[in-house]
């Protein structure tokens, strides 16, 4: 994820963590998309690590904050196309869920929790700015299935206006900074405080250099995990290519330890979408490979 000064705008997780970690530019946020009034902001923590074991798989929250009421709080952004979107949200609502619920405290007291993905592609491709999604009986649909936790997925490519023209104007803003598109904000007091804190920041060197080192430094763990296992993977191949002896071998041996790759990343609890990025193969055909074994 190596970035340059031309990177820098809040489409960027990191930038987004760091220019929206501030009261005054996340709480605007919350209640338009939300569309009610948010307690006082009482705590936010940006790009937070959450991880239950050493051999588990953990995740990195780009915005996590709670208010005066105890209400939880994480908001991502996403860009380019995102893959399994449903799953990242449960994975991330149940480690938000099992670090607010004291040991003596009953399931009642559990705290309402918000999960909302700024995406800057549209994940359903039905152009709605919103996808929120609704839990319902089955059979009964009237009954709201409601456990307190809330999922939103916001599309800034959107094409139907679904929500309200505050939070609109955000996603109109997200999209044209990330397409590096014309667009007027001089009538909105709330973007224009957004594209001052952006400017301050690309204008602070030392926060600049800091923003690119830790990118540098998510980008080498990632290279260097799929080196490892490509390098693994190889080595497996050579050794069937070898007992085959035939070009064809080779091949059929390069694939094999490719798929016990594969197996091996499912066991450690690795997403589809991290195999595909380690293996440098498209996400169907690692499903594929997933579903044939």
């Amino acid at each position: 994820m190596s970035i340059s000064i031309d990177d820098i705008s809040l489409a960027n997780d990191l930038v987004f963590s760091e220019v929206m970690r501030q009261p005054e530019n996340v709480k605007p946020f919350l209640e338009a998309v939300l569309e009610k009034k948010v307690a006082e902001i009482t705590y936010i923590e940006r790009q937070q690590d959450m991880k239950d074991g050493i051999n588990l798989h953990g995740i990195r929250l780009d915005v996590a904050l709670a208010d005066a009421d105890e209400t939880r709080y994480d908001i991502e952004m996403q860009t380019g196309h995102a893959y399994d979107l449903e799953r990242r949200i449960r994975f991330y609502q149940s480690s938000i869920d099992r670090r607010t619920l004291e040991p003596a405290e009953s399931y009642r007291q559990l705290r309402e929790s918000y999960i909302i993905f700024v995406c800057t592609d549209d994940y359903y491709k039905r152009g709605l700015a919103l996808y929120k999604r609704k839990s319902v009986i089955e059979g009964a649909e009237d009954i709201e299935y409601d456990d307190g936790s809330h999922a939103y997925i916001l599309n800034a490519a959107f094409t139907v206006q679904n929500m309200n023209e505050p939070a609109l104007e955000f996603l109109r803003y997200v999209n044209a900074r990330y397409r590096r598109l014309a667009i007027d904000i001089s009538g909105s007091e709330y973007l224009t405080q957004i594209d001052r804190a952006v400017e301050d920041l690309k204008s602070d060197k030392g926060k600049v250099e800091r923003l690119m080192t830790l990118a540098t430094k998510i980008e080498d763990v990632r290279f260097y995990t799929r080196k490892e296992a490509l390098e693994e993977g190889r080595a497996e191949g050579r050794v069937e290519g070898r007992a085959e002896g035939r070009a064809e071998g080779r091949a059929e041996g390069e694939r094999n330890a490719m798929v016990g790759l594969i197996k091996r990343l499912l066991e450690k609890q690795k997403t589809l979408e991290e195999i595909a990025d380690i293996c440098g193969l498209d996400l169907d055909e690692i499903k594929k490979i997933a579903e044939d074994e």
